[in-house]
């Protein structure tokens, strides 16, 4: 599914696996038979599907082996897997299928893959042998096989197809396998048609880390293959535009070597039954069989049944299609998976796995999971890296390359987020809820459950085949500050309503941000609406309607967040820029009451053992940082050409070099009107700056709420007046127990307050001076063709003169340096900002990230003689006949060469002085103390 702020959870999808053995060698047919050992037991058996009477085509045999029926083969069956890790949480993937059939020879049974549907022609002979297994023994009925030694590798195909966009690679044209060095088969049994054998194995990548085994299950599901009347269809070219369904893999078409690849669906002519597992609590039971009921209302019509599995039932199961609950309170996260019939697209089963991350019963407890969801998100392996150009807001990731520390099979699911953004996001959520005081216990388990309404929705819909639509959020029609109001209501009070029609998202298949997801579960639970996405994505699938290209509704699926940059996971709103501003300023507001959260999570934990003296604890200024600077960049990178709006572009039947100008402009358009909307562009992109800039602020922004200039004096008496509020004053730990702050421990948070504020207030200069000085903003002169006088990119531009005026030659009168010159004594005052900071002012004015080659060239030079007169008049250079920067004695000297590095970067005369960098604090704090 999804994740957001509460859980979440989201995106990406799974693999199959079959398995293997390595024997090349050629096989002749069997001329004798081995006479069969004497079973010490009966077998069970999977019966033939023509009926009772029919002998048993598979059947169980001593040892976990498996007996082949003699007329079994040359038949089809269908074999599919998933696999379950076996460390954490033991929580299964689905694996792709195959259809396959078995050949006895001399010497074992050999498993060949079907070439139907992967050769173009039957008059030219074709076998794919997938493995050999070993004979056991047999007679004139039945041969028994031992499984387990020819299952020694394992297919790495993903089990459902996607777009030649993706980048993926064609089950016809490329197969890869995992290698098993060890494996044993513990259990077989039958369930109806199917024979289940369960595999426990080690697992090794040749490809990524050869020395690296992880340890799974790998359970086995194999019945004949019958093909039934059922066949579903494929996406079309215009289709897909809006909407997409998960697909099978590619079948070729017979001589003309055409690639059709089905869609998932599930047969609707009888219901589907949904099943939630028996350990869901009783509380979000109700919660859960909302989620899962709330497609009959896109199919218009009874089609899904909702019922508690028996005991002991558990994901995956070879029966039921199952929403399972994973006690397991810090994963943070929900996904699904499938089991696709690989070539008519029939769905066979689902699951989808629900952790009790979701389940938050009052304020404890969601402190207790922000401060994981924290640790989570401080632990990313790397920090936002953007494209390209730095200040482009265009965060880059691989998902394959983001995954490989996750397991063999990550990429296999078909709803899995990425832990790093859902923890971010999570944690963000939580903060802004718990600096409510109305956020009593009573409102944390409303808001939880409607949550896991929306997101078992969510999944839910993967089961049904749908995939996801990060283009959800762009037809919100409710205002980024409507549904922070709405939000505050419903804290306070259930009757608080949703206004009738109006949208935070298209889709539960967006990852929805937490105030969305709850809006969108009090919806689900208060009303009968359907989501718009969701009525015309199911009913063209399963109906055939047309309804979804007739009003064209705003679709994106995974891969083309690549693409557009408004298609994005946890974003809000149809324009990306307010979007943008708006969570800017939602952070920042919070900070204070993040701040103290951190020091009640030190000194009430979950568990004792976790305490932290609060004078030991290490507040780290990098995640909030980071959150400004994202938001920041987001912005930011919309003055750039290449970035791309699905809003936008959604009014134009094609994009391409025929119409690239008038793509431009309707982009150009887009950013001048949300521009507007938050008041300009001082407003947006100045006003919070802790600088001393003569702003033109044209109002309060329509959209969202504006935001104040940072001042760290401001944030630490915020501290001040939140720590003797009834929020903080008296409070529930994350242990559940009733705790307050001592005098000298609000002395304690008060004085980290002032240097945490104090160095955050400057760092803050130094990394949005980083941001403006590699932010390319090229569409307006190519949108215009022509570089306009006093637009907006000339406003930001002339904003940014600005900014490296202030930077470059603020002053701080409490850190001077005396030394000599020559013989005299002097005293010099030093400047603001250190050299670091002020060589990054200078160089965003250079002449390649502006609107045109010179757009800085007076300013630059201007500015360049403003610092040479300070200096040579601090230093009396003008009583010199000839100065030498050998008459500075060190200090002074010191002083004036860091000067000269600005100045070399402002003329672009001199090579540039680079101060060391700090040394790296250590990743891991010493012991007894936290980041």
């Amino acid at each position: 599914m999804k994740t957001s702020p509460l859980l979440l959870l989201l995106p990406l999808i799974s693999s199959f696996n079959l398995v293997a053995q390595e024997l090349p060698q050629q096989k002749t047919e069997a001329t004798a038979e081995v006479k069969r050992e004497k079973e010490p037991s009966e077998k069970q058996a999977v019966s033939a599907p023509t009926g009772a009477a029919s002998p048993a085509l598979l059947s169980v045999a001593a040892h976990n082996h498996i007996a082949i029926a003699k007329n079994a083969f040359g038949k089809e069956f269908l074999i599919s897997a998933s696999v379950i890790p076996q460390i954490v949480s033991p929580t299964s993937t689905s694996l792709a299928g195959k259809i396959v059939k078995f050949q006895l020879f001399h010497d074992g049974v050999d498993l060949y893959e079907s070439t139907d549907g992967l050769v173009v022609t039957t008059d030219l002979p074709a076998r794919r042998l997938l493995t050999t297994f070993p004979v056991v023994s047999q007679n004139e009925k039945e041969v028994v096989i031992d499984f387990n030694a020819g299952m020694r590798r394992v297919f790495n195909d993903i089990w459902y197809a996607s777009g030649g966009a993706s980048g993926r690679r064609s089950n016809v044209t490329e197969t890869r396998a995992l290698e098993i060095p060890q494996a044993r088969v513990f259990e077989v049994r039958p369930e109806g048609d199917l024979l289940i054998v369960r595999q426990s194995a080690q697992v090794r990548d040749r490809q990524m880390d050869q020395n690296r085994e992880d340890r799974y299950e790998i359970r086995y599901f194999i019945s004949p293959y019958e093909a039934g009347g059922f066949q579903t269809k494929e996406h079309s070219q215009g289709v897909s535009r809006y909407v997409r369904f998960f697909e099978s893999h590619a079948q070729l078409e017979s001589t003309s070597g055409r690639e059709s690849r089905k869609i998932a669906l599930f047969d609707i002519s009888k219901p589907i039954v949904i099943h939630y597992s028996a350990n869901t609590p009783a509380d979000y039971e109700e919660a859960v069989r909302d989620g899962i009921l709330y497609w009959n209302r896109a199919f218009g019509k009874e089609v899904l049944v909702a019922e508690k599995a028996p005991e002991g039932v558990t994901a995956p199961d070879a029966r039921f299609s199952l929403v399972q609950w994973v006690p397991w309170d810090s994963a943070g996260f929900a996904y699904a998976d499938v089991i696709v019939d690989p070539r008519s697209g029939a769905s066979q089963r689902g699951q989808a796995y629900m952790t009790s991350t979701f389940a938050i019963s009052g304020r404890a407890q969601a402190r207790a999971l922000l401060r994981k969801m924290r640790t989570v998100a401080e632990g990313s392996p790397s920090a936002p890296k953007f494209s390209g150009d730095e200040g482009t807001g265009v965060l880059q990731s691989d998902p394959v390359e983001a995954r490989k520390s996750d397991g063999m099979f990550a990429s296999a699911r078909a709803c899995e987020v990425d832990q790093f953004q859902f923890a971010s996001h999570l944690a963000a959520g939580l903060e802004s809820a718990l600096a409510d005081g109305r956020f009593d216990d009573a409102s944390v388990k409303r808001m939880s459950q409607d949550y896991v309404r929306e997101v078992v929705a969510h999944e839910v819909g993967h089961i049904l085949g749908l995939r996801h639509n990060f283009a959800g959020s762009l037809s919100a029609t409710l205002s980024y500050k409507e549904l922070s109001e709405w939000f505050k209501s419903y804290l306070a009070d259930d009757n608080a309503k949703t206004p009738p029609g109006q949208l935070v998202a298209s889709s539960v298949m967006e990852y929805n941000d937490l105030q969305s997801g709850v809006y969108i579960g009090s919806k689900i639970r208060k009303t009968k609406e359907v989501l718009p996405y969701d009525a015309v994505a199911i009913q063209w699938g399963y109906m055939g309607s047309t309804a979804v290209t007739d009003k064209k509704i705003m679709f994106a699926t995974d891969e083309d967040m690549a693409v557009y940059g408004d298609a994005m996971v946890f974003d809000y709103g149809a324009e990306p820029v307010v979007s943008a501003y708006a969570d800017l300023g939602e952070m920042l507001k919070n900070l204070p009451s993040s701040f103290i959260e951190r020091f009640i999570s030190a000194k009430a934990p979950r568990d004792p053992r976790d305490k932290v003296p609060l004078e030991q604890l290490n507040i780290d200024l990098e995640r909030s940082l980071g959150r400004i600077v994202e938001d920041y960049s987001k912005m930011l990178s919309w003055f750039k050409s290449g970035r791309r709006s699905l809003r936008v572009e959604k009014s134009f039947p094609f994009v391409g070099a025929l119409n690239q100008k008038e793509v431009l402009k309707a982009h150009w358009k887009a950013l001048n009107e949300q521009i507007e909307k938050i008041g300009g562009i001082d407003r947006a992109f100045f006003s919070f700056l802790p600088l001393e800039l003569k702003l033109e602020l044209k109002g309060e922004p329509a959209a969202a709420n504006g935001i104040e200039k940072f001042d760290a004096k401001k944030m630490t008496d915020r501290v001040a007046k939140l720590l003797e509020t009834p929020t903080y004053s008296n409070f529930t730990g994350l242990d559940d127990k009733p705790a307050s702050f001592t005098k000298e421990e609000k002395e304690v948070i008060l004085a980290r307050a002032r240097a945490y504020f104090t160095e955050m207030e400057r760092e803050l200069v130094k990394r949005i001076c980083q941001r403006l000085e590699k932010a390319p903003r090229d569409l307006g002169v190519l949108a215009q063709q022509e570089v306009a006088e006093d637009d907006i990119t000339a406003k930001l531009e002339r904003r940014i003169v600005d900014v490296t005026r202030e930077v470059v030659t603020a002053r701080n009168e409490d850190l001077r340096h005396k030394g000599k010159v020559d013989k005299a004594l002097v005293e010099v005052v030093d400047f603001k900002y250190d050299l670091e900071t002020r060589l990054t002012a200078a160089r965003m004015l250079s002449d390649g990230n502006g609107s045109f080659r010179s757009w800085a060239v007076e300013p630059r030079n201007d500015l360049a003689k403003q610092l040479k007169e300070s200096v040579e008049s601090a230093l009396n250079v003008q009583n010199f006949k000839e100065f030498k920067e050998a008459a500075l004695s060190r200090p002074l000297r010191d002083w004036y060469l860091n000067q000269q590095s600005v100045l070399g970067v402002l003329t672009g005369k001199m090579s540039v002085f680079t101060p060391p960098p700090m040394p790296a604090l250590p990743v891991h704090p010493p012991k007894g103390e936290t980041r």
